[in-house]
């Protein structure tokens, strides 16, 4: 039994809604390395699934398939990013008015602990700047207290594919000095605690402190709070640590996206080489196709 994490690698629920509730059909799915070493069936039967993890910017599509994966038995939750940026660095997220009827749905349908709240990732511009990132950040801590109890962020991490799509894209981005983003850190926590949020750095030890911990995005004791079968639990609590990165914290998963295919098209996201071409990648993924994988898969 096994978590499924869908997906780090793109996203699932905005835009292969459909081609994922038909692999949870079909009982299984097949996955591309991202290192290019072939592929590898991952079974999707409700007996073999501790869980799933839903990366996601936008889980609109995906709410009428909930209740189906609900009733087969899938334990599931949300980690949902909300940036509320310009159009400039997440060219086609939906707006913060259009979120909020998505988490509108998504709460009154399943009030439990099924969203967790992603700041991810902090970029900081010449009008982006720090004033700017806690004047916004404190407005998203108030309309989203009524759904969660919690926030994981992190600063931008500079890949080499970043770098060349944030100096082409956001000439006036800057890196932070470590200094600003401990103080930024240390700001935030206190806007979160005020309305009932904790603050989790992810993947930047540095900034962990008394008020900041350290963030398990594929967490296994929150996992324990949406699963109710003695075996799921016995699994749950025996998950090794499995980091996809350094100073990652998460526990092992299969992930069961593919680079290269979201649509969002963020300039500082490591999962599109290239933000103009990449989302193109999705009209040649069938949604009958056993793994995500495009049609004349397009990499750069």
């Amino acid at each position: 039994m096994h978590v499924i994490s869908a997906s780090r690698r793109t996203d699932i629920p905005a835009f292969y809604a459909d081609w994922f509730i038909n692999r949870i059909r079909s009982g299984v799915v097949d996955v591309l390395s991202p290192f290019g070493r072939g592929m590898s069936a991952v079974s999707l039967a409700a007996e073999d699934v501790a869980a799933i993890v839903f990366w996601t910017k936008n889980a609109d599509p995906i709410l009428q398939h909930l209740d189906e994966l609900s009733t087969r038995g899938y334990p599931f939750t949300f980690l949902y990013t909300i940036n509320n940026y310009p159009i400039s660095l997440e060219p086609r997220v939906p707006d913060l008015g259009h979120t909020l009827q998505v988490l509108d749905k998504l709460h009154e349908r399943f009030p439990g602990p099924v969203l967790r709240w992603r700041y991810d990732t902090i970029v900081l511009t010449e009008t982006l700047d720090r004033k700017w990132h806690l004047r916004n950040f404190r407005g998203l801590c108030k309309v989203l207290s009524r759904y969660t109890d919690e926030c994981i962020f992190s600063f931008c991490d500079y890949y080499k594919k970043t770098i060349r799509n944030m100096e082409t894209f956001v000439p006036d981005h800057f890196r932070p000095e470590e200094a600003l983003c401990k103080e930024m850190a240390e700001e935030m926590a206190e806007l979160a605690g005020e309305r009932g949020i904790s603050l989790e750095s992810c993947a930047h030890d540095y900034l962990v402190s008394q008020r900041v911990a350290k963030a398990r995005c594929i967490d296994p004791e929150f996992l324990l709070r949406i699963v109710d079968s003695p075996e799921r639990k016995r699994v749950l609590k025996t998950l090794r640590m499995a980091p996809s990165r350094k100073e990652c914290g998460c526990a092992a998963s299969f992930d069961v996206g593919a680079y290269d295919t979201c649509s969002h098209g963020c300039v500082y996201c490591y999962a599109n080489a290239d933000p103009v071409r990449s989302p193109g990648n999705r009209s040649r993924i069938d949604s009958g196709s056993s793994c995500l994988r495009p049609r004349q898969f397009e990499v750069r």
